[in-house]
């Protein structure tokens, strides 16, 4: 495919003798326009390569040109190369400050018209086949992005319905994807699930996530109690990172009305009681994964019963509040979940979405961290 050349000068005899100078040009189509009316207009019609812009002409100038173009998304990226009168040094840097690629003063000298604005225009065009490969990359990088991100939400069920509890789950990623994850079964007649978050976010956290999400099912079928979970997916965490990152994780079980619970490092789940009305807070916790393998991990236990509902979630939900409050944090999430437990059996979402609005920088703006919460609900 050729290059598409605008050369945009109101002086005729311009267009020609620069049209003449890059005849050497390999592969190249020119296109004039007489002012940046018509530049403008031609840029938005066609695919264009590269601009040969005059900075003073009628109706609108360079300048004018420049910002359009630069303010343009379709356009910001296309290199211009700007041209002025020799005493119009300030012009030109003008320009150059508005993202110019390169300049020249006129009037050239023959030499100079030979062999200077050919290289300028072919190091221009060098620049636009590199951005352009970028900018394909980059496309590319967002599908493969987009696919992996609906993968890795296709693994995160927001509901589950079990025989002996229900789970409710929400996951919004700060990027495409990010390192949360959560997961509940049910095998024979215990409950299991966990609540994780790896250190970093991106690609390699998903895939470290989409992985160990796989070992805590593994381990739900040979392991009974949650530390001997904690600690199995620490060693394959540090066989796999190499002690270079870490791994946050709350692991339950519920079994003939008792709850048993390991907590490394994730911030303190809640336990709604459903004869009391009350919330309890598990401020229990022992040391993140992937640091030390064959670390050993402290179990609790208390009793459960129906309607009661165990609240586990992710350090992006709460962060921008704990460096204030590290205990009035909790407290207050406990008292929103309070007046907003209704909405659960009514429509969960929007309990998920008040509660991430109030705690983490609510769902429909940038968040700084991957935030994901699960509810169990015993039955």
């Amino acid at each position: 495919m050729g290059y598409k050349i605008l050369i945009v000068d109101d002086v005729a005899v311009n267009r020609a003798v620069m049209r003449v100078a890059l005849q050497t040009i390999e592969d190249a189509e020119f296109i004039d326009a007489v002012n940046g009316v018509q530049a403008l207009g031609i840029l938005d019609e066609q695919e264009i390569s590269l601009v040969i812009l005059d900075l003073m002409m009628p109706l609108k100038d360079g300048f004018e040109v420049l910002r359009e173009m630069k303010s343009t998304p379709t356009q910001w990226d296309i290199p211009v190369i700007v041209y002025s009168g020799n005493e119009d040094v300030e012009s030109v840097n003008e320009a150059l400050e508005l993202g110019a690629h390169d300049y020249f003063t006129k009037p050239l000298k023959p030499r100079e018209m030979k062999v200077i604005l050919p290289m300028k225009v072919k190091n221009a065009l060098k620049s636009y086949d590199q951005q352009k490969i970028i900018n394909d990359l980059n496309l590319k990088m967002q599908i493969d992005l987009l696919m992996a991100n609906i993968f890795q939400q296709s693994l995160l069920s927001e509901k589950q319905l079990m025989p002996s509890a229900v789970m409710y789950g929400k996951y919004i990623p700060s990027q495409d994807i990010g390192g949360d994850f959560y997961e509940c079964v049910q095998i024979e007649d215990t409950v299991w699930f966990i609540m994780a978050d790896v250190a970093e976010d991106g690609v390699a956290a998903a895939m470290l996530s989409s992985m160990l999400k796989m070992e805590f099912q593994h381990c739900t079928k040979l392991l009974d109690s949650p530390d001997k979970v904690l600690r199995f997916i620490n060693n394959t965490f540090c066989k796999i990172t190499q002690n270079s990152s870490s791994l946050t994780a709350f692991v339950g079980m519920i079994r003939d009305n008792i709850f048993w619970y390991s907590n490394a490092g994730q911030p303190y789940p809640l336990v709604f009681n459903a004869k009391q009305q009350k919330m309890q807070v598990l401020r229990e916790s022992s040391s993140t994964l992937g640091m030390v393998e064959d670390e050993k991990y402290s179990l609790h236990k208390m009793n459960i019963g129906i309607g009661d509902i165990i609240v586990t979630y992710t350090q992006g939900l709460i962060e921008d509040k704990v460096s204030f409050d590290s205990i009035g944090v909790y407290d207050d999430l406990a008292s929103c979940f309070l007046n907003q437990k209704h909405l659960i059996n009514e429509d969960c979402s929007d309990f998920f979405n008040i509660i991430f609005r109030l705690f983490g920088n609510g769902t429909n703006k940038a968040v700084s961290d991957d935030m994901a919460m699960m509810l169990i609900c015993v039955k």
